[in-house]
């Protein structure tokens, strides 16, 4: 699993942030700050006081009301543990006109935010890490295959093309296997607590997902009657 820092000052921003990082299959550790250990080397402290793996993304919380966290950004800038490793800054709407402190991120992403948002921001973000690279997180049923870092999608060996939200919702309901969840649910989970679509719309994304899986994992996205869907994991 994915290791990813959290720096925030408020609880219930850090909270919020790794909770949706959790969902996103991230191992969230939440960094107090960056201290000077006397040799000019930048050492996070964890909050727990354990010494904290290198992580494949590092997230900075601001929340409403805070300053633009530029003196934060820098010194991560400058942090051994961070080189090459990718940094999403998530700020308030009032935090949008320090352009000059906003620019020492890699990717920026405006509170509030749906989780499917939160997950494309990330994977837009350039530098992973070399292990990363090299072994991309991979997600299989079967012969259905999820590429995390690519978007793609594989049946025997085959790319199958979806749309954005075709593939969230297909992520969602293979990595939470043999679950229930109703339209209500989906809808949250999937496009977003913003999101004001109705139920319809989950129907017609199960309806093209099932068409493109092709029938062996067609039918592994059960509709519980009455209630929602679930994906069967193969066993």
């Amino acid at each position: 699993m994915s290791h990813a820092w959290v720096y925030a000052r408020a609880r219930e921003a850090a909270s919020e942030m790794g909770s949706a990082l959790a969902e996103l299959g991230f191992s969230p550790r939440y960094v107090d700050g960056i201290d000077d250990g006397g040799n000019g080397d930048l050492v996070p402290s964890g909050r727990d006081g354990a010494e904290l793996q290198r992580p494949s993304l590092a997230v900075v919380v601001s929340a409403s009301g805070e300053p633009a966290p530029s003196e934060l950004l820098g010194r991560l800038r400058q942090a051994d543990q961070l080189q090459d490793v990718g940094v999403l800054l998530a700020v308030e709407a009032e935090h949008l006109s320090a352009t000059g402190e906003l620019g020492l991120a890699d990717e920026l992403l405006v509170r509030p935010y749906s989780l499917a948002e939160l997950r494309a921001r990330i994977a837009r973000l350039r530098t992973v890490s070399a292990g990363e690279l090299t072994e991309p997180e991979l997600i299989r049923a079967g012969s259905l295959e999820l590429n995390l870092a690519t978007y793609q999608v594989r049946v025997d060996g085959r790319p199958i093309g979806f749309a954005y939200m075709e593939y969230e919702l297909l992520r969602f309901l293979v990595t939470h296997p043999n679950r229930v969840f109703s339209r209500e649910a989906l809808l949250s989970r999937v496009w977003g607590y913003d999101y004001f679509g109705g139920a319809r719309t989950v129907d017609v994304h199960i309806r093209r997902v099932r068409a493109k899986l092709g029938q062996e994992h067609a039918q592994r996205i059960k509709t519980i009657r009455n209630v929602g869907y679930l994906f069967e994991a193969p066993r």
